[in-house]
């Protein structure tokens, strides 16, 4: 078994104190069980990607104090099994949609567009309440279905790329220049480290994805590249654990 470290103290964590089964390695020094999963996958990681030959869709630059690492998201088998789903839940919730709408326009005494074909029963038929109650049991449903339009974008032109300039830093997901940007200062980098994280689904199944960690020493968490390939999130970890000095 390989040397796992305590992320903490980056001390050792000896044989003894690992249970695989329970999956927890116990760190003496701190007095604190860490996951054994998540500590494991940084042990070779060096020796599973090489900055020097990056993967394909990713790269790695450094000029003067500027450091760049970039990891695209793009999976055309994604991107389509996304757009398939998308376009038929969208497309039922459409319906549902136009309904809603028309009856809004109806009680709000705005003419209904000639291009939106209205039901057999006329949308005057829908009262307030039964309006209003329409649109609060829509609102989930289409919220999904941006949520699967927005997911689609991402596999199709998403990126995660982390940036460093002096002391300044910050990690982005998003496609071209929307999405989400985490600021943090570089000193203030107590760990990187790639690990599991754990939920439980709709039935109650135990499900976990790998993702990236930056650990500041005021306890605050940047996580990102949970939606990469394994292997362009290796090399993101790697690129961030180099340019930081972990």
């Amino acid at each position: 078994m390989s040397s796992v470290r305590c992320p903490r103290c980056k001390q050792s964590i000896g044989e003894q104190d690992v249970n695989v089964s329970t999956d927890v390695a116990f760190c003496r020094a701190c007095n604190v069980p860490h996951p054994f999963s998540s500590l494991a996958q940084n042990v070779n990681l060096e020796a599973s990607v090489n900055l020097d030959t990056p993967p394909s869709g990713c790269s790695y630059h450094q000029h003067g104090e500027v450091t760049v690492a970039i990891a695209s998201a793009r999976s055309w088998a994604g991107a389509l099994g996304l757009l398939f789903f998308a376009l038929f839940w969208n497309g039922i919730v459409s319906v549902f949609v136009a309904l809603s709408t028309m009856s809004t326009l109806k009680l709000l005494g705005v003419p209904i567009p000639k291009w939106l074909f209205p039901p057999k029963n006329g949308a005057s038929s829908l009262g307030v309440g039964m309006t209003i109650f329409l649109w609060l049991f829509l609102t989930p449903f289409i919220a999904v279905g941006l949520g699967m339009l927005a997911a689609f974008f991402h596999s199709l032109a998403g990126r995660c790329e982390l940036r460093l300039n002096g002391d300044e830093g910050w990690v982005f997901t998003g496609v071209g220049p929307i999405g989400r940007r985490q600021h943090f200062s570089v000193r203030e980098v107590r760990d990187v480290r790639m690990e599991n994280r754990h939920w439980r689904d709709s039935d109650g199944d135990a499900r976990n994805k790998a993702q990236v960690v930056i650990e500041l020493h005021s306890g605050h968490r940047l996580t990102f590249a949970s939606g990469l390939p394994p292997k362009r999130r290796q090399f993101l970890a790697l690129a961030a654990k180099r340019a930081l000095g972990q």
